[in-house]
């Protein structure tokens, strides 16, 4: 027997809503890991300003100073870039929720569509068994009456 189209398609739907949750969750992992990369910039910028203050109190030639200022600077440019990254991912997720969320209400409007064909098949069939049974006591009605 065929398979009905709209099973096939609803299948689809299924594997669209499926795919679209991975993207979704992949989208959310990498925005967690570029925020701790965020968090670990800070954090050793907060360290080698740390070095600085430590080192300067001991005494540090303006040779020396300069490359702690030069690698701060660099620094600062790396935790710029990644806030920078951080707001594309962001964008990323959003789309990709947006995405996921578009594709289950496709599926869901094919499974109801689904739903309701199935229910009017059902109708039908429930109509011709009544109609058999109908026909079927006529039937034995006659033939009783005929019996007789």
């Amino acid at each position: 027997m065929a398979r009905d189209p709209l099973q096939l398609v609803y299948e689809q739907r299924e594997k669209q809503v499926e795919q679209a949750l991975q993207a979704y969750k992949n989208a959310q992992r990498q925005l967690f890991e570029q925020r701790n990369q965020l968090q670990n910039l800070h954090q050793y910028r907060r360290q080698y300003v740390s070095q600085l203050t430590v080192k300067g109190s001991q005494g540090l030639s303006i040779a020396e100073l300069g490359k702690y200022q030069q690698f701060i600077v660099q620094l600062d440019q790396g935790i710029t870039k990644q806030q920078q990254g951080i707001v594309k991912f962001e964008y990323d997720v959003h789309t990709e929720k947006k995405r996921w969320l578009e594709s289950q209400v496709s599926c869901k409007a094919m499974a109801m569509l689904l739903e309701k064909k199935a229910r009017q098949k059902a109708k039908i069939a429930d109509k011709k068994e009544q109609q058999l049974l109908d026909e079927f006591a006529t039937f034995q009605y006659f033939q009783k009456q005929s019996s007789q």
